[in-house]
């Protein structure tokens, strides 16, 4: 029997030239990592604007509805009638008391509220 062996030889100087693989040196370690930040900030903010994450929609509009006050009303019962999402009638009436420019929630039989509503 006669075995095969393989005739294996190296050039050590390709090795030696193929291993030898520059080394990136980092001078001043303050200023290589705010460039890296600065990099990678500006690098998200160009992929989100190309992606459209940045761009933002109404989610909805509001629109008003004139409402007049009759004998009995109260700041609270309007909102609760004009509350079709099922907010907390507290936010509704604070929406109702800033589009009207209202301070307190006194109203008087007569007065003209305008009532957001959201569609």
């Amino acid at each position: 029997m006669t075995s095969i062996t393989p005739d294996i030889s190296y050039d050590k100087k390709y090795y030696k030239t193929r291993r030898k693989k520059k080394r990136l040196i980092i001078v001043n370690r303050a200023r290589f990592i705010t460039v890296s930040l600065i990099t990678l900030i500006l690098f998200s903010i160009i992929i989100g604007y190309f992606t459209g994450m940045m761009t933002s929609e109404a989610a909805t509009s509001m629109n008003t509805i004139e409402y007049s006050v009759k004998t009995g009303d109260t700041l609270w019962s309007i909102a609760s009638d004009y509350n079709y999402y099922d907010t907390d009638i507290r936010e509704v009436i604070y929406h109702i008391k800033k589009e009207n420019h209202m301070r307190n929630a006194v109203i008087h039989p007569g007065d003209r509220l305008l009532i957001p509503v959201t569609y």
